[in-house]
């Protein structure tokens, strides 16, 4: 380290001990004792234990690769996040701020555990003009994607599935700002966010996206709507210009019947004129009584189309039953089977003579538990 950056370093060092000094005489001071009081914040730490025990049984039509991939696999998807709000003293809004971590040991692998791999923001709300947060958040079109339209066990299909070029929308994002309104009338409400993306929020590129959703009651229906426009994505030798849409409803019934369904419609254009697109849908219906929750659900990605052209056999699909027990309100105990059939690849624009990456078609019996805290 060169000695600049060493006393740099140590500047910022002692910085940092004077102010925290300065900040704990403070609070003990007659003004802080009079504004720092404990009714004007509140915190909490909340998270998930959640284990499961699958076993997946590959059909890739090469029985080394598909004894790889298989087997038995016990999967840790448990979390911890930090969370809290405080109201100052001379400023409306509440300010809000949020921590949470990643799943211990993603279901087949995925990102690690890291804190702040998931929601981790800072923002502030109102009951007049709703919630704004920065940082990482979701999407809102993501956010109708994985819940409900990606259980139980839709999401290797419905989320991040497919075949179509480009980026069709963000997951959870750093680098956003989102605004949810109120309910307006108890009827109506809507989510508006904005960002850069991977490569921006590296300093990498100049990708970025918006979208927007709409949600309205009806009794016990809601019907929700969302958009999202990607930009600037670099893939397979091409910048990509990517625009999502999404329409579906739910609904939940005295009679103990709930359901949902989306439509989810896809495009991408690259730099050198090729154009793509895609549709899937996703739906399910659940039966609840008493303690036990009963689900049945199916989602699907079409062929791809390329410049007004169907490839076939790049369709994938997915068939999942799920039962649930409910040992406590805050604990759930559920079985799960699915079947998942994944198409082909379309071959990549930089590469002719490969494909797109797909999964092999397999099997899955999952058993699991979920408490909440």
């Amino acid at each position: 380290m060169s000695y600049l950056k060493k006393s740099l370093l140590a500047t910022a060092i002692t910085g940092m001990m004077f102010s925290g000094a300065a900040f704990a005489d403070g609070a003990n001071s007659d003004a802080a004792k009079e504004f720092l009081t404990k009714d004007s914040f509140s915190y909490e730490v909340y998270g998930i234990i959640a284990m499961q025990a699958a076993y997946r049984d590959y059909d890739s039509g090469n029985k080394a690769t598909d004894d790889d991939l298989g087997g038995m696999q016990l999967n840790n998807e448990s979390r911890i996040g930090f969370r809290g709000k405080k109201q100052f003293a001379n400023f409306g809004p509440t300010f809000i701020w949020q921590i949470e971590g990643g799943y211990v040991d993603p279901s087949f692998g995925g990102e690690g555990a890291g804190l702040g791999e998931r929601d981790t923001f800072v923002g502030f709300e109102s009951a007049s003009w709703g919630q704004v947060r920065l940082g990482r958040v979701l999407t809102p079109m993501y956010e109708l994607v994985d819940w409900p339209a990606s259980n139980p066990g839709l999401g290797d299909v419905y989320d991040w599935g497919g075949a179509i070029g480009g980026a069709k929308y963000q997951d959870r994002q750093s680098n956003t700002i989102r605004w949810d309104s109120p309910m307006y009338a108890d009827k109506f409400s809507l989510d508006i966010a904005a960002g850069a993306g991977d490569k921006a929020g590296l300093g990498e590129g100049d990708d970025y996206w918006g979208g927007i959703a709409a949600h309205y009651k009806i009794g016990p229906i809601q019907l929700d709507a969302a958009y999202e426009g990607n930009r600037n994505i670099k893939m397979e030798g091409q910048t990509w210009e990517n625009n999502t849409y999404l329409v579906g409803a739910q609904g939940w019934f005295d009679n103990g019947i709930s359901f949902f369904a989306q439509y989810k419609y896809m495009e991408a254009d690259a730099s050198n004129g090729v154009s793509e697109k895609q549709d899937a849908m996703s739906a399910a219906i659940m039966y609840t009584t008493g303690d036990w929750q009963y689900k049945l659900a199916y989602a699907a990605n079409f062929d791809l189309e390329r410049d007004g052209k169907t490839i076939n056999d790049t369709a994938d699909d997915v068939l999942s039953a799920q039962v649930m027990y409910f040992v406590d309100p805050s604990a759930v105990l559920y079985v799960r089977a699915r079947t998942l059939d994944f198409g082909d690849g379309a071959s990549q624009l930089d590469k002719p003579t490969e494909g797109r990456w797909k999964s092999a078609d397999y099997d899955e019996f999952s058993v699991g538990v979920e408490y909440y805290f």
